[in-house]
């Protein structure tokens, strides 16, 4: 029997839950460690320390950084993305990662801090250089996904911003490309750690989930094989589990006039674009809610607040989606994981508004699943096309079938249980 598993015997494993971006990557890990916690292990969430107030029944190990602060989420100006002008797009995307680059290395010498001292480190996409830091403390790593990035030839990438398939070669060779290019983007800052910080030589050219079985990494996929079919090329160290959802929220929300607003009005609906690009919208927003004959309670931080003037617009800064939804008869959003995953639950149709990275395929599966009109890109939004997309959510009696069906059958999944069940195995 080897060291780590002699001492795993005489003690409860400490399990690290590494994570990054924004808060709707951090809460699926926040329901996860409350999981993990709950079947006996001793949890902590390291995280950027903005994400403190999230993490309020599970210990939390600060680091400093987050990448995800420094883009620009302003429409063309947007890193990442496709805009309608591509060259400006790429000059965007080249400066983030010249502004990024800096903070890099300290970011990663903080976060090894917030994870020493643990029995096994879980880590997702933001937090992807998290597999270099538990090899440099000598402990195991399992990542935990909320999208599908292990290679396979049934479809494109879920981080392209497009969705057409390139057949199967193409879609495996594609997983290939965009893996490389983001391992490329952080290579010199992620090399530097190994050496300076863990004395460690250069990491592997391939990342390792493209490599042979043998040497692909445990990997947890938090979603639901109702929304995301298994892979048939995916090998059995590919687990989907379900969704990793907290449970709904006592925040109380009435104080801000909410419910009151909802209780009012005919069609009321709910508008989210996951960034605060929100601004050079709020003119098309009025047109498009007036053509639709919709009232929307519209996410957009305070300072944009006082440029509303429609009274079919509700302003509020934040508000917990699974409280919201379960209240309004549609919702518009940007297509994120955590985001498209509130709205499936809640079991009323979709309107995705994709801008970047993985949105662009949850807002493709939406429109597979019958659960709402085919996506459209912000770049390509306009009045028309949205109060189209949001009088057919409303009035299609087949889409809101068929996402009542599919909330009712993920509420019967329990993705928690499921990693948790995953768990002790690997430990």
């Amino acid at each position: 029997m080897d060291d780590r598993r002699l001492t795993m015997l005489f003690h409860r494993p400490i399990i690290t839950l590494l994570t990054s971006g924004t808060r709707g990557d951090v809460l699926p890990y926040i329901a996860l460690g409350e999981g993990l916690r709950d079947a006996g292990y001793d949890v902590r969430i390291a995280a950027p320390r903005g994400f403190a107030n999230l993490a309020q029944t599970i210990p939390f190990a600060p680091f400093d950084g987050n990448p995800t602060d420094l883009m620009i989420e302003q429409g063309d100006f947007t890193p990442f993305t496709i805009g309608s002008n591509p060259i400006r797009s790429l000059q965007v995307t080249r400066n983030f990662l010249q502004k990024a680059r800096p903070h890099y290395r300290h970011m990663l010498r903080t976060a090894a801090e917030a994870c020493r001292g643990s029995d096994l480190i879980i880590h997702g996409l933001p937090t992807i250089w998290g597999a270099h830091i538990a090899e440099g403390l000598g402990i195991p790593a399992v990542r935990a996904l909320l999208q599908p990035l292990a290679p396979t030839r049934e479809f494109p990438s879920a981080l392209l911003p497009f969705r057409f398939s390139l057949f199967e070669i193409g879609n495996w060779l594609s997983h290939w490309i965009v893996t490389q290019a983001t391992w490329l983007s952080w290579r010199s800052e992620i090399n530097h750690a190994r050496h300076a910080d863990f004395g460690l030589g250069p990491a592997h050219w391939l990342d390792p989930s493209l490599r042979a079985d043998s040497h692909q990494p445990l990997t947890l996929n938090g979603f639901s094989e109702h929304v995301v079919p298994r892979p048939r090329d995916w090998n059995e160290r590919q687990v989907i589990t379900g969704y990793w959802r907290t449970k709904v929220t006592s925040e109380r929300v009435d104080e801000f006039g909410v419910q009151r607003f909802i209780d009012s009005s005919p069609n009321p609906i709910s508008i989210g674009f996951g960034s605060p690009g929100t601004q050079g919208y709020l003119s098309m927003l009025e047109e498009a809610l007036n053509l639709a004959d919709a009232q929307a309670v519209l996410t957009i931080p305070a300072k944009w607040h006082g440029e509303i003037k429609s009274k079919n617009i509700f302003p509020i800064e934040y508000i917990p989606h699974d409280w919201l939804y379960q209240r309004v008869k549609v919702t518009v959003h940007h297509g994120g994981a955590g985001t498209t995953s509130a709205s499936l639950h809640a079991g009323i149709p979709t309107v995705a508004l994709p801008l970047a990275i993985d949105q662009f395929f949850w807002g493709e599966r939406i429109y597979k699943l019958g659960v709402g009109p085919k996506p459209i890109p912000q770049r390509k939004l306009n009045a028309e096309n949205l109060s189209q997309a949001i009088t057919q959510a409303l009035t299609d009696e087949t889409m809101n079938a068929r996402a009542k069906t599919i909330s009712v059958a993920l509420s019967q999944e329990n993705g928690i249980q499921a990693a948790v069940s995953m768990m002790r195995k690997f430990l």
